[in-house]
């Protein structure tokens, strides 16, 4: 058996070799476990806000854009929406990185006669601070309190307390933060269960599929803006991904298929094969 220099064998190097690519493997092994455990965790959590959230948010719209405008003169709002102008607190310009280095991100803060504070953007490309600055007098939208529109150099923005852009956000939330709460979360259920889950493959594989399907509805209804669909199939998937542990324990799939087994199979194969022969050696008109 050769040596080294060192008084071990070949063997011995390469049996050393193979237990830390071992380790190696099992400690990156844990580690995506870990790491899809939170992601899988985090955007569960995101879904099931986001879809509360879109619920409520989506109503708000609805009142919002059904409200009448406060009558002139008036300094409170009940269920109007109310034309005022705002004072600009401060302006402040940032240069842009990534796609978008060569422009400024210009946001001020507005303090309207009546009303909540608000931060707003005033530009993504464009650096305002020579064209608006502290002091300036801005018309305003304001409901429940809050700036929903606002208008700046003749144009006319949504705040981001605007319904219409919290349902927007929501609904970019749950439409993205299902699909990896699904990915990564599914694997690791199925991988803790594949005892469970092996006795019957077939009916195990209805919440993969009907996780699939909501995953798919949700993307279509958010790009097409219809939120409660989206707000229901976001929590139908949580629901279908958290009781896919319960699955395999239901007496129709704890059991295994019904079915003749391979050896069965097999027989009954070879058993078909010997009679079909044994009907062409008797029958001398099909042999001519």
């Amino acid at each position: 058996m050769a040596k080294t220099g060192r008084g071990l064998s070949t063997t011995q190097i390469l049996e050393e070799r193979a237990v830390k690519r071992a380790r190696r493997a099992r400690v990156g092994r844990w580690f995506g476990v870990a790491f899809s455990i939170i992601v899988a965790v985090l955007t569960t959590v995101f879904t099931v806000t986001g879809s509360l959230d879109l619920l409520r948010d989506q109503q708000n719209q609805t009142a919002y854009d059904k409200a009448p405008y406060c009558a002139a003169g008036a300094t409170t709002m009940n269920d109007c929406v109310l034309r005022t102008t705002a004072t600009v607190g401060w302006v402040e310009a940032k240069k842009n990185t990534g796609k978008n280095a060569h422009g400024y991100t210009t946001t001020a803060e507005l303090e309207p006669d009546v009303g909540n504070d608000q931060t707003v953007t005033l530009s993504k490309t464009e650096k305002l601070t020579s064209d608006v600055s502290f002091g300036d007098r801005v018309a305003v939208l304001v409901w429940r309190d809050e700036i929903t529109r606002y208008t700046t150099l003749g144009k006319t923005h949504n705040a981001d307390m605007n319904p219409h852009h919290l349902v927007a956000m929501d609904l970019v939330q749950v439409s993205l933060c299902l699909i990896p709460a699904v990915a990564f979360g599914r694997p690791l259920l199925r991988w803790a269960l594949r005892r469970r889950i092996a006795i019957n493959l077939p009916r195990n594989r209805v919440p993969d599929w009907t996780m699939v399907v909501l995953t798919v509805v949700t993307a279509v209804a958010a790009i097409l803006r219809a939120s409660y669909v989206v707000a229901f199939c976001g929590l139908a998937g949580i629901v279908v991904l958290l009781g896919s542990v319960l699955w395999p324990f239901l007496p129709f799939v704890a059991r295994p298929p019904v079915g003749p087994g391979p050896h069965e199979l097999g027989s009954a194969k070879k058993g078909s094969a010997k009679k079909g022969s044994a009907k062409t050696k008797g029958s001398p008109q099909k042999k001519a």
